[in-house]
């Protein structure tokens, strides 16, 4: 879309198909990393030991899911981003199907005049 006023927006059904794919498959390769991440901190047990005060402990296992509470809510945004922009692109085939078969009815109504 160009920024001036007055002028359409060109959508590229391809475009869109590619872009829900890309950030779907971004979504679910983040969400999988994501995933590894948190299997690896949780199976590191307790790393802290006896030396270490609790209060940096605390902070850090609070901080640590926090953070993957944040990239998990990301790569499903990803996910569903791209399942929208997939959701437009469809929307988009179908309203070229509907004025392709208007344009017909109307080009086929002013053969009759």
């Amino acid at each position: 879309m160009n920024g001036s006023s007055g002028e359409g927006l060109d959508i590229s059904r391809a475009d869109l198909r590619g872009t829900g794919a890309g950030l779907g498959e971004t979504g679910t390769t983040w969400l999988e990393a994501v995933g590894a991440l948190r299997a690896h901190l949780e199976g590191e047990g307790d790393p802290w030991g006896e030396d270490v005060e609790s209060m940096v402990k605390a902070g850090y296992l609070a901080v640590t899911r926090k953070a993957l509470e944040v990239f998990e809510a990301l790569g499903e945004r990803q996910v569903t981003s791209g399942d929208d922009v997939r959701a437009m692109e469809a929307n988009y085939r179908h309203a070229e199907q509907r004025s392709g078969e208007d344009a017909v009815r109307l080009g086929r109504a002013i053969e009759r005049l």
